[in-house]
């Protein structure tokens, strides 16, 4: 979980030697001014590097950010906040998996694990590696994202280049002109391993607006023409594409379609009809093996499930832990109504995992998500969610009508990421 930032928190958990280099990337002489008692017990001023300051000695470095010009501490401050953000779990793993790129050639995951906190881990990073930095920011900020999922050809390498992407943008530009926005579109394409996906992360000119803000001392009302952003994922080995936008269903289909013919070369999506997800079986008690023993799982639950009569008539059965069993409780709900558990479907689903605790943890893990038919899953992508999805999978949970690629011409190297 991403910490909150604060100045005075950030500059005693951030070692002073990291930033003494930062200010002088800044091109700000790393220099602060600080009382010292003198032996007859008078005091006096002396100017010392940041370097030499005690760990929690922070008021000489806020003193010294309050003396730059305003675009210099915006700046500053916009920084810290980033590097704030990586500041933890999610962000150090973020960071380790953009690191793993081929296309960087660096190895840093022995002098990462070296460093005594994440605020260090992240300053570092961002001082030495800042395009590992940059883009480990976008998983950080995608695995905090909910996705809609649809089953695409498996196995193709996608076009990455910003050259070869004018096809997707066009079409992404015509889909956003009928709501009047989206007259311009810049995609950031990005490979993450284990598993192997890659993401698209598209920002386009969303409607005119004014800020109310402060330049300095002085209050402004600036226009401004903002971006919002639309994320695509596709995962080769699953043959599944993902899609982070707001709409209805056939806009968010719009944009997968979009995404095919653009992206992965084929005419469109395989069929309006194809289901992601398929929970089907979860109306009979439903036994969640496998587990793989390296996952460290402990439990696995059901705690709801929406049985579907007709288009307009649903049941939904919770198990709070408290309750008798959910299967019983179905069964006697359709005999009370007489109706034949053949002709009930499932719609959605509510799985919670328990993890055993480990040694490094104050408590164990546990994650609690929904899937919904046919293309709704709420699991995102940290590395616990990452276990789920894998053994969503495993309990046949997810649609095997995905398509492998019918020509060889689909099958192609991997190309260098856009950075």
């Amino acid at each position: 979980m991403a910490t909150r930032y604060s100045p005075n928190y950030f500059l005693r958990q951030t070692p002073n030697a990291l930033l003494e280099q930062y200010f002088q990337n800044k091109n700000i002489d790393p220099f602060v001014t600080i009382d010292v008692e003198n032996k007859d017990g008078t005091k006096s001023s002396e100017t010392v590097k940041i370097s030499k300051l005690e760990e929690n000695q922070t008021q000489p470095i806020l003193d010294l950010i309050e003396t730059q010009g305003f675009e210099q501490k915006t700046a500053i401050e916009n920084d810290f906040r980033q590097i704030s953000e990586r500041s933890c779990k999610a962000g150090f793993l973020c960071l380790l998996d953009e690191a793993r790129y081929e296309g960087h050639g660096v190895d840093i995951q022995d002098k990462l694990k070296a460093t005594e906190n994440h605020y260090e881990r992240s300053m570092w990073v961002f001082l030495n590696y800042p395009i590992i930095f940059q883009n480990s920011g976008y998983f950080q900020r995608s695995d905090k994202s909910t996705f809609r999922a649809r089953p695409v050809w498996k196995n193709i390498t996608p076009k990455q280049l910003d050259g070869d992407l004018k096809e997707f943008k066009n079409n992404i530009i015509e889909h956003y002109k009928k709501e009047g926005r989206g007259n311009h579109c810049v995609v950031e394409v990005l490979k993450r391993p284990d598993p192997e996906r890659y993401y698209y992360f598209v920002y386009l000119e969303d409607y005119s607006n004014t800020i109310e803000e402060f330049k300095d001392t002085e209050f402004k009302r600036t226009p401004v023409k903002p971006a919002f952003e639309v994320i695509f994922a596709y995962h080769p080995k699953n043959g599944k594409i993902e899609t982070n936008a707001s709409g209805i269903k056939q806009e968010i289909t719009q944009l997968q379609e979009a995404f095919c013919q653009g992206i992965l070369d084929m005419e469109g999506l395989p069929d309006k009809d194809s289901r992601m997800y398929t929970i089907e079986k979860l109306k009979n008690k439903f036994d969640f093996t496998p587990r793989d023993p390296q996952d460290n799982i402990a439990a696995v639950h059901l705690r709801l499930i929406e049985l579907e009569f007709s288009s307009k008539k649903r049941i939904t059965f919770t198990d709070n832990g408290k309750t008798p069993n959910i299967y019983d409780m179905i069964e006697k709900a359709l005999n009370k109504q007489n109706v034949p558990l053949d002709i009930v479907t499932v719609s959605k689903a509510r799985i919670q995992i328990l993890f055993r605790k480990m040694a490094n943890e104050k408590r164990a893990q546990t994650i609690t998500f929904e899937i919904s038919t046919p293309d709704r899953c709420t699991l995102k992508d940290s590395p616990v969610e990452l276990i789920a999805k894998k053994h969503v999978e495993k309990w046949g949970l997810v649609d095997e009508q995905v398509i492998d690629p019918l020509e060889e011409k689909n099958k192609i190297e991997p190309v260098k990421q856009s950075s």
